[in-house]
C-alpha cells in the first residue's frame, strides 16, 4: 500500500490560493475532506492525481508524482471526479470493465477481469443494469457505475470526490460501508457530515483554501464544524445538526 506525502503545498489559480502544511496519509486510512463549496477540496484531489500541476513535491512511497508513468499512477491511485461522462453507447458492464485497463498490460480482458467486474456489479447493486447503455441511466445509477469502474482498478488509494452525490440513502450507506471495510486508502471530499463522521477515521477541514484542522473522529467537534461552515453546529442523538 502506498503512503502519500504532501510537502508544503501552495497552489494559485486566479485569485484562489490553496495552501497546506506538510501532511502524510498512511496506508489504509479513511480520510474525509470537509469544507464549504470553493474551499479547495476538488482542487486538492486534482493536484494529488496530477490533473493540476504544482512545483511542490507530492510523493507516493517517496516517488515524486511527475516521475510516475500513467500505468504506475493507475496502480497507485484511482480517481472518481465530481462529474464524468461516457460519450459512446457502452453498456454498464463495459464501462466498469474499463477499470481493468491498467491491469491488462495491453491484452484483452481475461476471465479473471470479467469475474472481478461481475463481483463489483453485485456489491454495488448494478447486476440488473449490466446490459443497459450507460447513457440511459439515472444520475444516481451512473454515479454508482463510475464508482465501480474506479474500484475495478484495484488501486492502492481511492480518491473519491463526493462518492454518494445523487445517490439515495440506501446506496449511500452501502457504498460507505464498502469503503470503510476495504483495505485500500480512501481520501474523499464528503458533503454529508454525519455520514463522514460515521464511516471515516480522519478529517481534514478546509476553509478558504487553508487547512483549519487535521483531526480524528474523537476530535471532530461542533466548534470546529461551526468554524468550518459558518453555521451553528450542535449534537443530538449521536449526530450533528446545523442552523443559522
Amino acid at each position: 500500500m502506498a503512503e502519500l506525502l504532501i510537502e508544503q503545498l501552495n497552489f494559485t489559480r486566479g485569485d484562489f490560493l490553496l495552501s497546506l502544511p506538510t501532511l502524510k496519509v498512511s496506508q489504509g486510512e479513511k480520510l474525509a475532506i470537509l469544507g464549504e463549496n470553493g474551499s479547495g477540496k476538488s482542487t486538492l484531489l486534482q493536484l494529488l492525481t496530477g490533473l493540476l500541476k504544482t512545483a511542490e513535491p507530492i510523493r507516493y512511497d517517496q516517488q515524486l508524482l511527475p516521475q510516475l508513468t500513467p500505468i504506475e499512477r493507475a496502480h497507485i491511485f484511482a480517481l472518481l471526479p465530481q462529474q464524468a461522462e461516457v460519450i459512446f453507447p457502452f453498456s454498464v458492464f463495459e464501462v466498469v470493465l474499463f477499470g481493468r485497463f491498467a491491469r491488462t498490460n495491453g491484452r484483452r480482458p481475461s476471465e479473471n477481469d470479467h469475474q472481478q467486474t461481475r463481483e463489483l456489479l453485485i456489491q454495488l447493486d448494478l447486476t440488473r443494469l449490466e446490459k443497459r447503455s450507460f447513457n440511459q441511466l439515472s444520475g444516481g445509477e451512473q454515479r454508482r457505475v463510475m464508482l465501480a469502474r474506479a474500484l475495478n482498478q484495484q488501486a492502492q488509494i481511492l480518491f473519491l470526490d463526493e462518492p454518494n452525490a445523487s445517490l439515495d440513502v440506501r446506496h449511500s450507506i452501502d457504498i460507505f460501508t464498502y469503503l470503510q471495510q476495504t483495505s485500500q486508502t480512501v481520501i474523499s471530499p464528503v458533503h454529508d457530515i454525519n455520514l463522514a463522521a460515521r464511516f471515516f477515521d480522519r478529517f481534514w477541514l478546509l476553509k478558504n483554501g487553508r487547512l483549519l484542522a487535521d483531526v480524528d473522529r474523537a476530535n471532530l467537534t461542533t466548534d470546529l464544524l461551526s468554524e468550518t461552515y459558518d453555521v451553528q453546529v450542535s449534537t443530538a442523538a449521536d449526530s450533528f445538526t446545523f442552523s443559522r
